[in-house]
């Protein structure tokens, strides 16, 4: 019973608490409110960068369309870009195959030059063994005969 009694009397004690407790949050307000100003100020200019990102976003929209077609393109200039290897590795051994053909060429015309020299030096030595054209037709013809009239 006499709990019953003092409940009455408790119930001041908790109100009590209640408001030390809230007098010890008040007291922590004005740190909350401090730190609260310098938020707000550090914010402020935010406010005025929204329109200047919203700009800028409008502007990046395109480029994200423009992603897949460089892709695209990434992808048909690496097409050619192989196909480009390809002919030049096949140029590659054709040019290998006509430096080939071109050194056989040198040496066949060395081999003929040296042929037209040959011939060169006999048409030399038979034009030298022809007879004077100031002599008459027989002494000519003996000296044709003979090699010189020797």
């Amino acid at each position: 019973m006499l709990a019953g009694l003092l409940a009455p009397l408790r119930l001041p004690e908790r109100v009590v608490e209640a408001l030390e407790s809230l007098a010890d949050a008040a007291g922590n307000l004005d740190a909350i409110r401090a730190e609260l100003i310098l938020v707000r100020k550090q914010t402020e200019p935010l406010g005025e960068l929204l329109p200047a990102l919203h700009g800028i976003q409008q502007q990046v929209e395109p480029l994200g369309e423009l992603l897949p077609a460089l892709e695209r393109l990434e992808g048909r200039l690496g097409t050619r870009l192989d196909a480009v290897h390809e002919v030049v590795v096949a140029l590659e051994g054709d040019d290998s195959h006509l430096s080939q053909a071109v050194g056989e060429l040198q040496g066949e015309l060395a081999a003929m030059h040296v042929t037209l020299r040959g011939l060169q030096d006999d048409v030399q030595r038979v034009t030298e063994r022809l007879p004077d054209p100031s002599r008459g037709p027989l002494e000519k013809a003996k000296d044709a005969l003979t090699a010189g009239g020797d």
